[in-house]
């Protein structure tokens, strides 16, 4: 899947830290408001109800000022009556006038308007009455019973619409904070869903760097790199391909110079060999001790220059030639007698107690190539073993596997150089005394060669000695008997 990207790695993080941010700020702006709404309302519903509660109460009380203050008025004739009567009369009026004004009062208009009507109507036939000398009659008594009445109820009314309107208010809370939870029940997933794809859109080209580091670390200079990323990094990873082809071409060189160099030196190095064993035979005439000796370091040391060669050109063999296979069948047994049947001199003289266990099995695969393996842990496995020990070596035949185990009493491998035990040229702290060839090729090369059989070739740490599993997936196998073979070699 191709995706566009960003041209720098800085914009693309700023991309997606606005994309995680930004839903995160609108949830926020949006509860606030709502948050700013709900206060507004339960300030506004607290003022009106107060305002409320007050005129009713103020309308209540002034009511009773004005029917006490009429009829002592109507008795005693006394001026500071009827001003209590009149200014009684102006606070009922603006308290009628706040409850008139009120929104949550607006159900209780027709009430107040005709409660209005009714205390102007009595507050003048009072006055009419006062001019007229006149007394304080059943009627006014009857109208102020009336206003009493009609004032309680519009009262109680009032408090029933407060109460209704903390019942409607308290349902819009409601309502907001389960919009808000659903707000942020969306929210949350959504920028969880963001912030996956950003880290994945950034963690992407990184992890593709770092498997082409890895590969051409491995050494695996093959696969062209190609990042899809911001511009900056499908930069780096066009400088990684360049660097790709550079050492793909320098390993091309070394491995050249290594196969020329080999063959350039065999020749010369088989003339030494043939005039040392000539020397060594007498041909040339007998030699006293000390000749002797010399022709003796000659020819030893040409055979460790012929093996050290012999061990580079098949590195290079396995370098060029590791996907070519050359598939034959033959019998398992056979393959490795041949082996065991090139260092029969070294057992036979070591006294070497050679233990066998191989199915009688034909097996299709690369000969050569196992027969690489196989040389290469057995020569390591006679090396190594002292005089009177035991080399074992152990074949068996899963269902698709092909196991084979050598192993021996000798000195073994120290824990700290089995970490890098089969990386080419690898002597180890103690060359001389591990399993490792002196040329520092001889597992490394086993290794290659049993990966070049779509196989594994594993060190088993043991309590005594070196064990070596080499595990070969067979195509084909044809055993002509299921019980193995026991062969002893002394």
């Amino acid at each position: 899947m191709q995706i566009t990207y960003p041209k720098s790695f800085l914009k693309l993080l700023l991309i997606g830290f606005a994309l995680v941010i930004l839903p995160l700020i609108a949830a926020f702006v949006n509860a606030n408001l709502q948050f700013n709404k709900l206060t507004q309302q339960s300030l506004f519903n607290m003022s009106q109800a107060v305002e409320t509660t007050r005129a009713s109460q103020i309308m209540l009380e002034e009511l009773a000022v004005m029917e006490r203050s009429a009829r002592q008025y109507f008795v005693l004739r006394d001026q500071v009556l009827l001003s209590n009567f009149n200014q009684a009369h102006e606070r009922l009026g603006a308290a009628l006038n706040i409850l008139l004004l009120q929104p949550i009062a607006l159900p209780q208009h027709t009430d107040l308007m005709s409660f209005t009507r009714q205390e102007n109507d009595l507050f003048q036939s009072i006055t009419q009455a006062q001019h007229n000398k006149a007394d304080f009659d059943d009627s006014m008594v009857l109208n102020f019973a009336t206003l009493t009445n009609l004032a309680n109820q519009i009262s109680t009314s009032n408090n029933a619409l407060i109460d209704q309107e903390a019942v409607t208010f308290k349902v819009r809370v409601s309502k907001v904070k389960k919009a808000l939870f659903w707000q942020m029940l969306t929210i949350f997933p959504l920028v969880l869903i963001i912030a996956a794809l950003i880290t994945w859109m950034i963690a992407r080209p990184i992890r593709r760097m770092d498997a082409a580091i890895n590969q051409l670390g491995q050494g695996d200079y093959e696969h062209v790199i190609h990042i899809n990323g911001p511009g900056d990094l499908r930069q780096l990873g066009s400088r990684l391909d360049w660097l790709r082809i550079a050492l793909k071409d320098l390993h091309q060189q070394k491995q050249r110079f290594l196969q020329q160099a080999s063959h350039e030196l065999k020749t010369p190095l088989t003339a030494i060999r043939e005039a040392s064993e000539l020397l060594h035979d007498g041909v040339a005439g007998n030699l006293n001790t000390q000749q002797n000796q010399i022709v003796t370091i000659l020819r030893d040391s040409s055979l460790r220059l012929q093996r050290m060669i012999e061990n580079l050109l098949k590195y290079t063999e396995i370098q060029f030639n590791a996907a070519k296979s050359n598939v034959s069948q033959q019998a398992l047994n056979v393959v490795i007698q041949k082996v065991l049947q090139a260092y029969a001199l070294t057992i036979a003289h070591k006294n070497i107690d050679v233990q066998q266990s191989i199915p009688d099995m034909q097996v299709q695969l690369d000969i050569e190539k196992l027969s690489t393996v196989l040389d290469n842990l057995i020569s390591n496995a006679v090396k190594y073993t002292p005089e009177h020990g035991k080399i074992s070596i152990h074949a068996t035949r899963t269902k698709n596997d092909l196991e084979i185990a050598i192993k021996d009493n000798g000195p073994g491998i120290p824990d700290a150089n089995q970490k890098d035990l089969f990386s080419p040229f690898y002597h180890g702290e103690q060359a001389s005394d591990s399993l490792v060839a002196s040329s520092g090729l001889g597992l490394f090369i086993a290794k290659e060669a049993a990966s070049a059989l779509q196989g594994e070739l594993r060190y088993i740490t043991s309590d005594a000695g070196a064990h070596f599993l080499v595990r070969i997936p067979l195509s084909s196998m044809q055993p002509n008997h299921e019980q193995p073979t026991e062969v002893t070699n002394r």
